[in-house]
């Protein structure tokens, strides 16, 4: 259970973000969400209101330092605490290595990474002088795996998911830090990604389970992490792919 806990999490308009949002809502806690569209997180609140009255929103660019940080020391004047951290707000710019540049390579890391670091260096503190926390970043299996066009993304989520054990080390002994790594998870962002009907049947297939998760399949784990029952779990990578990632492929 989170009861009486306060949840900030980043990018919970929709997909992994707003299915966590929901999970922890019905465990009792007190949930900020963030988001960069305005529209599509008044729509998420309005949803989630549904389920408890204890949402607060907030509308950043996670990418920019002054608005996440001002952002979290609103939270932390507000309450006193901040008790978890779920790090998820992604950013996505595909292309060719010989074709971006450095602007466009850089943009993966300013959501996936440096938010990440911005975040983590903020509630830290807070969380160490209370002897209390949990942090859950949220990665991709393109950062387990070599992706084409995806480079920039990729190295920005392996990043991450090195950035999660060495926090995982400095934060010890009273806060824990994991990372989920998902696969195929049925968001907006992989509908963009994958927007006909046979290249999703394509992309299921190289699945072992033969399907695509659904968002709560990875809020559910994240959900996991951030309470007691895992307690003794930090600096943990826990790949939630179907299979993916398990499977050679060789020849078939």
């Amino acid at each position: 259970m989170l009861e009486n806990e306060v949840v900030y999490i980043t990018g919970a308009s929709s997909g992994i973000g707003f299915a966590t949002a929901e999970l922890c809502l019905k465990k009792g806690a007190t949930v900020i969400i963030t988001g960069r569209n305005k529209n599509n997180l008044d729509k998420a609140n309005k949803n989630l209101l549904k389920i408890s009255s204890k949402v607060v929103k907030h509308n950043i660019d996670v990418s920019l330092e002054s608005e996440i940080t001002d952002s979290l020391k609103d939270v932390y004047k507000s309450f006193g605490k901040i008790d978890a951290l779920v790090n998820n707000a992604p950013s996505i710019h595909t292309g060719k290595i010989i074709d971006l540049d450095l602007a466009a390579w850089r943009t993966n890391f300013k959501a996936n990474l440096d938010a990440v670091f911005l975040t983590t260096k903020t509630v830290l503190p807070w969380m160490q002088n209370s002897k209390k926390g949990a942090i859950v970043n949220v990665a991709s299996v393109v950062g387990l795996k070599g992706v084409a066009y995806m480079s920039a993304y990729g190295a920005a989520k392996a990043g991450l998911i090195n950035f999660t054990k060495a926090t995982a080390i400095e934060a010890a002994p009273h806060v824990r830090v994991n990372c989920v790594i998902p696969g195929a998870v049925l968001t907006p962002a992989t509908e963009r990604a994958i927007p006909n009907e046979d290249l999703m049947k394509a992309t299921i297939n190289t699945i072992p389970m033969k399907r695509i998760a659904d968002p709560v399949e990875v809020a559910h784990p994240i959900t996991f992490l951030l309470s007691s029952d895992a307690s003794f779990i930090t600096g943990a990578s826990l790949i939630v792919d179907g299979g993916k990632t398990a499977d050679l492929n060789a020849g078939n």
